[in-house]
């Protein structure tokens, strides 16, 4: 998994979790706004305050269902239409399968508690939303595919056609600093010698954007990433972990690279590897997941009846 695919697949995660969370308090608080007096004609309590001001439930209720409530409505009837449909076919998601799917999401983070801490930290996203998460498209998958069979044949081709799809990859966790003349590069690796900070260094004098508020964090990446510089990435894996190594010719200008941590790949069985494909397979062939999603709410007649929002 390349650091853009990380991106976007954390991207749908981060903002169907956050559809999940912000409407949650829509849900379980009411369709309306809730007053605060006995009577229910007192004004709603309020939630924040800014100088003498308050903000009331109302105010920030109201403005969730504006920007959230369509989305949070729909997320809620797709998964009940979901839940009808498995239920009515027998299909469900055990334990060991969802696992599986973990395993092989978090493959390219090098270990499970590297991708949850990754998620955590870095989009707030909790272990447990990304297992609802998961198990929810896990079974939208499995209702998708119900009917589609893959032989073993058709496995076989896909395997010798792309041979090299399931090859593990190493992985590397990995710094520049990029300088314009291999002058500066120089520099750069005497201050380093010198026992200067790597990071330090970095935010000082780097040009790359990117990663200079980072301490020039690129990250970790497997080796064929094609968004790190070939050049870059052929000097970083001639080292060790812990290792620097300077000045590196790119296109315009100069680098120096620091090898934090190599994570060696994991082996998939060959079990796990022909189910992946067999999955795929099946996914290419049966509708979008987006459009079943749409066929299922249909054929459940799901319906919004507040007239301020549509299907």
């Amino acid at each position: 998994m390349t650091r853009q695919e990380k991106g976007l697949w954390a991207t749908v995660i981060v903002l169907t979790a956050g559809v999940l969370v912000m409407g949650s308090y829509m849900l379980f608080s009411g369709e309306g706004p809730r007053a605060s007096s006995p009577s229910g004609n007192g004004p709603s309590p309020a939630v924040a305050t800014i100088q003498d001001k308050a903000i009331t439930e109302d105010e920030w209720v109201r403005e969730l269902k504006k920007r959230y409530g369509h989305d949070m409505l729909m997320t809620i009837l797709n998964r009940k239409a979901v839940a009808l449909e498995a239920e009515a076919r027998g299909i469900d998601v055990t334990k060991p399968e969802l696992e599986a799917e973990i395993d092989m999401m978090s493959r390219a983070y090098g270990s499970k508690e590297r991708f949850f801490a990754e998620m955590e930290s870095q989009l707030g996203i909790s272990e447990e939303e990304l297992r609802i998460e998961t198990t929810y498209r896990l079974l939208l998958e499995k209702i998708a595919t119900a009917d589609v069979h893959i032989d073993e044949q058709q496995i076989d081709s896909y395997l010798k056609q792309y041979p090299d799809q399931f090859r593990p990859k190493k992985q590397l966790n990995l710094s520049m600093i990029e300088v314009a003349s291999e002058a500066e590069a120089n520099q750069v690796m005497d201050r380093l010698e010198a026992g200067e900070d790597f990071a330090d260094l970095a935010a000082e004098v780097s040009l790359d954007e990117y990663t200079r508020g980072d301490g020039g964090k690129i990250g970790l990446v497997e080796e064929d990433d094609p968004f790190v510089p070939s050049e870059l990435m052929e000097a970083a894996l001639t080292l060790e972990a812990g290792d620097i190594a300077g000045p590196i010719r790119l296109e315009d200008n100069y680098a120096i690279v620091y090898v934090e941590e190599i994570v060696e790949p994991k082996v998939p069985s060959e079990e796990s590897i022909r189910e992946s494909v067999r999955k795929q397979l099946a996914l290419e062939q049966s509708i979008s997941l987006t459009e079943l999603e749409e066929r299922l709410r249909e054929k459940y007649e799901a319906r919004i009846v507040a007239s301020t929002v549509t299907l």
